[in-house]
C-alpha cells in the first residue's frame, strides 16, 4: 500500500524469475464439474505467476458446501516449503470491509449515527471546519487525501481537496479516523474488536484483527521490488520485503484461506439480505443500500460502505482489492450464484498487480460448472500494445546524442548497437529495460495529434528533425528537482525533474503549484493530494512533504 501507487509510475525492473511450484488443489466432496472449474483456475493462477512473476499465491473458492484451496509456490525464501492451510495472509484494503461492519454493529446498537459527525464520537480528529460524517468517511466521498497522517504534532490538520460528495477519492486516511472511533467506543485496540465482533462469531479462530511480529513465522515469505526506483515491467524482480507491523483502519487484518472462505460465505449471505450471525437482516440491506459512483465515466461500478460493487456478466458481484508493503489480495462474491474467491500473493502491493482476474474468473468458472455452462474463456494476460506504432517510429534527437524507435507488432528502441522493446505503461507513455533509458518511463509529446518528440527525464528528443526546444528551466524549479525518499517502507520515494519550465515526479507525471511551494500532483483540481517542500539549503530543499509524509533528499 505505498503512497505512491495513485501518485506515480514507480516501481522496479525487469528479470525472469525462478521456476515455478504448481497449484495444488485441495477441494474435498467435489463433483466432476466443480474438478474441472478448479483445474481451469488452476491453470490460470499459473498463468499469473509466469507472466508477473509471483513468488506465490493462495486461493479459496466458495460454492455453496464447498471449500477448495488452490496454493501455488513456496511459503520460505528458499522455495522448499509448501504452502499451508494455516498460513496468513494480509487481506489489505479488504479490512475495510471489516471496519464497516463494526461500525454498523455500533449504529445498530445505538451507539453513533453513521450520518453524524465523525467529532460527535473523536473529538479529536484534526479536521477542516467542514461536514465530515461517517458514512462519507467510508465511501472516500469526504475530500481527504490518500494516505496524510490523521494525527501528528501540534498544530497538525487535515485538509481537503474538494466539497463533500463532489467527488470521489479514495483515503486510507479516512479509514485510520474510523478505526479510532472504534476504538473509542468499543475501549479496546481496533484489532481486538475486529476479533471479537466479527471473527469469533465467524469461526475465523485461526485469523488476527492486526498484523504483528508475533506471528511473523506464520506468513509465506514476502517480496518487494529489487528496483523501485525505476519502471515496474513484469515479470517482476523481486527481493525480500520489509517486515511491518500494522494496526490500521485502513488494513491490517491477516487471515488464513479456510477463514477467507467462511468469509466469503457471510458477504453471500449480506448479499441475500442476510447480517447473521453478525447483525440484523435490516442492516445487512443497510450496508449495500446506496454506494456511490466511483468514476463518472463507469457509473456502474459503484463503492458503499467499504465494499465495491462490480457488474460481471449480468451479476453484481461484491469485490474489493488489498495491497501492503509485500501483500496483493483480491475477492469477488457472487450471492445470487453463492459462489466466492479470495486470492492473494506475498508480493508488494505497490507493484500495482492486484489478483482480481484471478477471483473474477474463479467466480465466472464455479458459477458455469453450477450451470452446467462450458467454463468461460479467462481474460488474457496480454501486454498493453500501442493502437498505432507508426506514429512512434523515427528518429530522436536531443541532449545527451540520439536513439531510433522502430514499429512493428511492438515498438522496439534502437540505442546504438542495442534494442530493446518499448512497452507501454500509459498511453503515449512507455518504458524499456535500457542501460541508457531504464530510470524513467518515455512520454511521447503531440502536437495536432501528430508525435513531435519524446520525453525523458529532464529532456527533450525531437522526432524527425522536429525541434527539440523547451523553455528555459527556472533555477528555482531546477533546485527543487531530485531523488526524495523515506525509509518508512508504506511511502518510499520518488524523483522530480525539472523539464523546460514544469517539474515531474517520476518524469512523467506533472506537478502543478496551487500556492507558495505547495504543488498537486494532478492535473484534477480537485485532486487532494499535495507536495511540499522544506529544509532550504542554499536554496535547495533537503526534504519534500508528500501530503503530510517527509522523504529526504537522496540524490546520486
Amino acid at each position: 500500500m505505498p503512497i505512491n501507487r495513485r501518485l506515480f509510475l514507480a516501481g522496479s525492473a525487469v528479470a525472469a524469475v525462478p521456476g515455478l511450484a504448481r497449484a495444488a488443489i485441495s477441494a474435498p466432496g467435489a463433483n466432476a464439474a466443480q474438478q474441472q472449474a478448479l483445474a481451469a483456475i488452476a491453470a490460470y493462477v499459473e498463468d499469473h505467476r509466469r507472466r508477473f512473476g509471483l513468488p506465490a499465491l493462495g486461493l479459496v473458492v466458495v460454492d455453496g458446501p464447498l471449500t477448495a484451496l488452490i496454493q501455488s509456490g513456496t511459503r520460505d525464501y528458499e522455495r522448499r516449503q509448501p504452502l499451508g492451510p494455516d498460513d496468513l495472509w494480509q487481506i489489505g484494503s479488504i479490512s475495510k470491509s471489516f471496519v464497516a461492519i463494526c461500525l454498523l454493529q455500533l449504529a445498530e446498537a445505538g451507539k453513533l449515527d453513521l450520518e453524524a459527525d465523525i467529532r460527535t464520537v473523536l473529538p479529536e480528529a484534526p479536521l477542516p471546519d467542514a461536514p465530515f460524517t461517517i458514512r462519507g468517511l467510508l465511501d472516500h466521498t469526504t475530500g481527504l487525501p490518500d494516505f496524510a497522517p490523521p494525527f501528528g504534532p501540534a498544530g497538525h490538520k487535515l485538509w481537503t481537496g474538494f466539497k463533500a460528495g463532489s467527488h470521489w477519492s479514495y483515503s486510507n486516511t479516512g479509514y485510520d479516523l474510523l478505526g479510532s472511533v472504534i476504538e473509542r467506543i468499543d475501549g479496546r485496540p481496533l484489532a481486538r474488536s475486529i476479533e471479537a465482533r466479527i471473527m469469533q462469531p465467524l469461526g475465523m479462530a485461526a485469523s488476527r484483527g492486526n498484523i504483528a511480529f508475533r506471528d511473523r513465522a506464520r506468513y509465506p515469505a514476502s517480496y518487494g521490488p529489487l528496483r523501485p526506483d525505476r519502471p515496474m515491467l513484469s515479470p517482476y524482480t523481486l527481493a525480500p520485503a520489509p517486515w511491518v507491523d500494522a494496526s490500521l483502519g485502513a488494513g491490517s487484518v491477516a487471515a488464513t484461506l479456510p477463514d477467507m472462505g467462511r468469509y466469503l460465505r457471510f458477504l453471500i449471505g449480506v448479499g441475500k439480505g442476510k447480517g447473521g450471525p453478525l447483525f440484523s437482516d435490516a442492516t445487512a440491506r443497510l450496508w449495500l443500500a446506496s454506494p456511490v459512483v466511483q468514476v463518472p465515466a463507469a457509473p456502474a461500478e459503484t463503492y458503499g460502505l467499504g465494499i465495491m460493487h462490480r457488474p460481471v456478466d449480468g451479476h453484481d458481484l461484491l469485490h474489493h482489492t488489498g495491497g501492503m508493503v509485500s501483500f496483493a489480495s483480491s475477492f469477488h462474491s457472487d450471492a445470487v450464484s453463492e459462489v466466492g474467491a479470495y486470492a492473494s500473493t506475498p508480493m508488494s502491493g505497490g507493484a500495482g498487480y492486484r489478483p482480481r482476474l484471478i477471483t473474477q474468473f474463479a467466480c465466472q468458472a464455479m458459477r458455469a460448472a453450477k450451470e452446467g455452462k462450458p467454463l468461460p474463456t479467462p481474460t488474457a494476460l496480454v501486454e498493453a500494445a500501442a493502437p498505432r506504432p507508426a506514429d512512434y517510429a523515427g528518429r530522436y534527437a536531443g541532449p545527451g546524442g540520439s536513439f531510433m524507435v522502430e514499429a512493428g507488432p511492438a515498438l522496439t528502441l534502437v540505442d546504438g548497437g542495442t534494442r530493446t522493446p518499448l512497452r507501454m505503461l500509459a498511453p503515449d507513455i512507455f518504458a524499456a529495460d535500457s542501460v541508457r533509458f531504464g530510470e524513467f518511463p518515455m512520454a511521447f509529446a503531440r502536437s495536432n495529434g501528430n508525435v513531435v518528440a519524446a520525453d525523458w527525464g529532464p529532456g527533450r528528443f525531437g522526432r524527425n528533425g522536429a525541434a527539440a526546444t523547451l523553455p528555459a528551466t527556472p533555477e528555482r524549479l531546477a533546485q527543487r528537482a531530485g531523488h526524495y525518499q523515506s525509509d518508512d517502507p508504506w511511502i518510499g520515494g520518488f524523483t522530480l525533474v525539472a523539464r523546460g519550465d514544469k517539474l515531474y515526479a517520476d518524469g512523467v507525471q506533472q506537478l502543478y503549484e496551487i500556492g507558495e511551494d505547495v504543488w498537486r500532483p494532478s492535473d484534477d483540481d480537485w485532486n487532494p493530494e499535495r507536495v511540499g517542500f522544506t529544509g532550504f539549503v542554499a536554496g535547495r530543499p533537503q526534504v519534500a512533504i508528500l501530503s503530510g509524509r517527509m522523504l529526504e533528499r537522496r540524490d546520486g
